[in-house]
């Protein structure tokens, strides 16, 4: 057989094999031959090769003879690279289960449906390099253990680039990353949000490069669980390869961390005293097992962020008097912060998406201090600092407006209200009759703020996911003299980043409601631009002038009670003209 072809013949004849597979050109006899003759040529098959070509298994867990893995840590899964058109995959699961998709740098959240049941993970029409990282997203208390087959392709395997570091977590739901997905410290639990790959955990890990296996469970601690649960403390998850199966032990030598993090003694302290010289011993035979399984690794045992005073107290004095007992050099110690900024909380009281980069970089730092690994910080969200331009009372608001915002739970299919106080008043006429906004409303209405506020507070509509969003914003810009290409330049981010940030929502601008006769040429020439920009991003414009206006141009005096700001009449108004829009 003459086997000689340029460069790389087996791309080529890949190629073929592949489309022919896909549209059924070809009989299964002479896709055999074909995969023979690719054989005899030394041209690789869709098999898993002997160099380790293949899925890679994430997190810890059990192989079955069959290849099918077992795992139900919080980001366990499995990782490929391969060269083809398709994969697709076969998960078991208990029905309430989400995975992470990462598809080169594209995410998304698989949700899992009961039993046994094939997946596509990526389907192209044209043969491309893909990176494929699924992995658990869901807790095993929550949703049961689940099983992972060997990927089926459409393609080939393809090598990766291995990660350099190893790093093991040993932690409860702060590791896990519960209710992540969550903005509001009074949200609903879900299984959808919790999100290991933001918790702190995954953060730290992909700034320095490492495989991360998360031991965590919430609600477990080292010698109490929060709710008294029975179900076994943390120490005694260190030797297993699924959560709460004794039975099913793992072998350390498959995952030798170069460093082990602990952050855990919330659940023994946060309803209960549990005992102080209890927990010092405990916190003791903790390290003392970790550092018997993991002779080698750097051990950082990590307080905080939730508990403060006595019982913060409480957690730091059983882990520095057992860091003492053991003198243990290659052991230390660091604590963490909530941030004070950003989403600080998530739900049922959780460390939210900022606090969780700020918990990180205090790790990555503390690593760069103790071990000498240099990695760049994770980037945290800018601080939203309220424009110059506001008068002291203004910012002041500003901040205090930002605050009750970011405790808003996620508008999932709802509506967002941007604007300044007149949309902010809707909090205070909501009950009206013609209040027109019968699905959830997040109200990201501040008082005083101008058009470069709405623009700066744009990360704080990130969260949801929101089918409309109502934006009424310029008319302080007017009061205050912004010039009009100012709030050009601000109207323009303000629109390009929602459509860009929320692209499956409408958007509706309104226009700025008639003022003093002095003002009114302004107000003309702000309407003017912000339709334009309207048009320009796709977004429909509401003209409220009519309504709102009375012989003169000047805003009508029966709906307003200052000349600026509206009644309850003006509400009633302004939701009649609205409801046309709004599903």
């Amino acid at each position: 057989m003459d086997c000689h072809y340029r460069d790389r013949p087996d791309r080529a004849i890949r190629r073929l094999l592949v489309g022919l597979a896909r549209f059924n050109t070809f009989s299964k006899v002479s896709l055999i031959g074909l995969a023979f003759f690719m054989s005899a040529c030394g041209v690789a098959t869709n098999r898993l090769a002997d160099n380790e070509l293949g899925p890679k298994t994430i997190g810890r867990h059990v192989l079955t003879a069959d290849g099918t893995q077992k795992a139900g840590w919080p980001g366990s899964g499995t990782e490929f690279a391969f060269e083809g058109t398709k994969a697709t995959i076969e998960i078991t699961d208990g029905g309430r289960g989400f995975m992470d998709l990462r598809v080169n740098d594209q995410a998304s959240i698989l949700e899992l449906k009961l039993g046994t049941h094939k997946y596509v993970l990526v389907e192209s029409e044209t043969l491309n390099d893909f990176h494929i990282r699924l992995t658990r997203r869901s807790e095993s208390y929550d949703t049961g253990l689940f099983e992972l087959s060997v990927p089926e392709l459409e393609g080939e395997f393809t090598p990766f680039t291995s990660r350099p570091r190893k790093l093991l977590f040993l932690g409860d739901s702060i590791t896990a990353g519960f209710g992540v997905a969550g903005t509001s410290k009074t949200c609903e639990n879900a299984p959808k949000l919790h999100a290991p790959l933001e918790s702190y955990a995954h953060l730290t890990a992909e700034a320095l490069n490492a495989d991360a296996h998360l031991i965590a469970i919430s609600g477990r601690g080292v010698i109490h669980n929060w709710d008294s649960n029975p179900a076994p403390v943390m120490p005694e998850q260190i030797d297993l390869a699924l959560p709460d199966r004794p039975d099913m032990k793992w072998d350390h030598s498959k995952f030798q961390p170069d460093a082990v993090i602990v952050l855990l003694g919330t659940n023994d302290w946060s309803v209960i005293d549990p005992g102080q010289e209890a927990f010092r011993t405990g916190y003791r035979d903790m390290l003392s097992e970790l550092r018997h399984d993991f002779k080698n690794a750097h051990i950082a045992t990590v307080g905080g962020p939730l508990l403060s005073g006595d019982k913060g107290a409480a957690i730091r004095d059983g882990r520095d008097w057992a860091l003492a007992e053991l003198g243990d050099p290659n052991i230390s110690s660091l604590d963490v912060e909530l941030a004070d900024y950003g989403v600080i909380w998530s739900c049922s009281y959780h460390p939210g998406k900022t606090s969780m980069k700020k918990m990180a970089n205090a790790l990555i730092n503390h690593f760069e201090d103790v071990l000498g690994w240099d990695a760049e910080a994770v980037i945290m969200p800018s601080r939203i600092q309220a424009p110059a331009v506001l008068p002291e009372g203004g910012q002041a608001h500003f901040g205090k407006r930002l605050e009750e915002i970011s405790t808003l739970p996620p508008i999932i299919g709802g509506t967002v209200l941007i604007g300044d106080s007149i949309t902010e008043g809707w909090l205070s006429y909501k009950k009206i009759e013609t209040y027109p906004f019968n699905l959830p409303v997040a109200n990201h209405g501040v008082g005083w703020d101008v058009t470069e506020g709405a623009d700066l507070r744009l990360p704080l509509v990130e969260p949801s996911e929101p089918s409309q969003i109502f934006i009424k914003i310029g008319t302080n810009d007017i009061s205050l003299n912004v010039p009009l290409a100012e709030m050009e330049r601000h109207f323009n981010g303000l629109l390009s980043g929602l459509r860009n940030q929320e692209p499956q929502a409408e958007l509706f601008v309104q226009s700025v409601l008639p003022r003093e006769a002095d003002k009114l040429e302004r107000v003309s020439r702000v309407n003017a631009m912000q339709a334009k920009l309207a048009q320009k991003y796709a977004a429909s414009y509401i003209d409220l002038t009519e309504v709102f206006a009375a012989q003169d141009g000047t805003l009508r005096k029966d709906l307003t009670y200052d000349g600026l700001h509206l009644n309850e009449a003006g509400y009633a108004v302004w939701g009649e003209a609205l409801s046309p829009y709004i599903k």
